[in-house]
């Protein structure tokens, strides 16, 4: 019989045999966090950047949008409100920039700005559109307001005759076939407030003439011919895209106006396109170009970054954007982008545009039809 063996472990070779393993595994990861730049992330010094956005905020919140402006630096916190509203702030001068949706809040900003540090810089446009169902474009065919833009049995977009939907105003959708028995009528944002309900006062200000009104008594008398086609929608909501792209769509608004990008995007997001959304483009188009207009050197840089900065710009053609470059020319990356999805590219640009009247113009029509003051 052996006598039995005693062995003494040395207890820092034992902490070692534990200890090692974890370490290499470590010491690998964390090589291989600084060479893709991720773990100097936390220790970069992040300038918060204020701002106002209208309806174009949803691009700043977009997760990947964070991501690639914090690699760069920046945080940018976002303040919703509505167009006309921003302009109107009081307190701008607190703010690195301002983004808001179209040309008569860019005006009153800039004019606002005069002698400040106001640089504009346009990164991209997107139409405004009016969103339906298809059984309802197909009864707007059926009434002679509406006729498909492009090939094929179940086309996405159709192009909409103002002067003809107007005369449908009386009319209910169960004259045209549907089950539906409310009034014809497009929803909107405060026309006081949104950009885009505003845009639906220039679109039925089409119906009654090409020319835009040259004075203050020539566009209170289009407006007040405009009033009664939105002040048939009732009580104006919010951001319409919400309550649209929701299951239940069809029960809040059967024809909602909102921005082209945000279809686009929705789209995009689908595992298969849904064909059931459709969008109507009034044969009198309007984009909405929004201009961030920068306060601060902050702000100026933000911009620059949105002009340049070849990730921002790709992530803006995802979200559903037409990019711009610093002329102001659109490029084709948007087209190209959507078909190599399978999106069938919208008529955008492809018919006349809405000659909105100069901004203190328009904004008088505001006031009338919306009860804005």
């Amino acid at each position: 019989m052996r006598e039995p063996e005693f062995k003494v472990v040395d207890p820092r070779r034992r902490f070692l045999l534990w200890f090692v393993p974890p370490l290499a595994v470590f010491v690998t990861g964390l090589v291989v966090l600084l060479i893709s730049g991720h773990i100097t992330g936390p220790f970069r010094s992040v300038t918060v950047v204020r701002a106002l956005f209208a309806s174009k905020r949803d691009f700043f919140q977009d997760e990947q949008v964070k991501r690639i402006l914090m690699a760069r630096g920046y945080q940018v916190h976002v303040t919703p409100i509505g167009s006309r509203d921003l302009a109107d702030k009081p307190d701008l001068d607190s703010y690195h920039f301002v983004f808001p949706s179209g040309h008569v809040a860019n005006e009153h900003v800039k004019t606002r700005r005069a002698g400040k540090h106001a640089v504009p810089y346009r990164p991209f446009f997107t139409p405004v559109v009016l969103a339906t169902f298809r059984e309802y474009a197909e009864a707007l065919v059926r009434a002679g307001a509406a006729t498909p833009a492009g090939q094929g049995p179940q086309p996405l977009y159709y192009n909409l005759k103002m002067a003809e939907f107007t005369k449908l105003a009386d009319k209910r959708w169960s004259e045209y076939g549907l089950t539906n028995g409310n009034r014809v009528i497009a929803q909107s944002p405060d026309p006081c407030k949104a950009y885009s309900g505003a845009t639906l006062v220039g679109f039925f200000a089409t119906a009654f003439g090409d020319e835009p009104p040259q004075t203050v008594e020539a566009a209170e008398e289009l407006a007040r011919k405009v009033k009664p086609f939105v002040d048939a929608q009732g009580q104006a909501g919010e951001d319409m895209a919400p309550k649209y792209f929701v299951p239940e769509g069809r029960t809040h608004a059967v024809i909602a106006v909102i921005y082209e990008h945000q279809y686009i995007a929705y789209q995009l997001r689908q595992k298969t396109f849904d064909t059931e959304r459709v969008l109507l483009y009034p044969e009198k188009q309007h984009q909405s170009t929004p201009e961030l207009i920068s306060f601060t050197p902050e702000g100026d840089r933000i911009g620059e970054l949105m002009m340049n900065d070849p990730d921002l710009r790709r992530r803006a053609v995802e979200l559903g954007f037409h990019s711009l470059s610093w002329n102001g020319e659109s490029a084709d990356d948007f087209g190209t982008y959507i078909a190599g999805r399978g999106l069938p590219e919208p008529p955008a640009g492809d018919k006349g545009r809405v000659e909105l009247p100069k901004a203190e113009l328009f904004e008088r029509m505001l006031d009338v039809v919306g009860d804005c003051k």
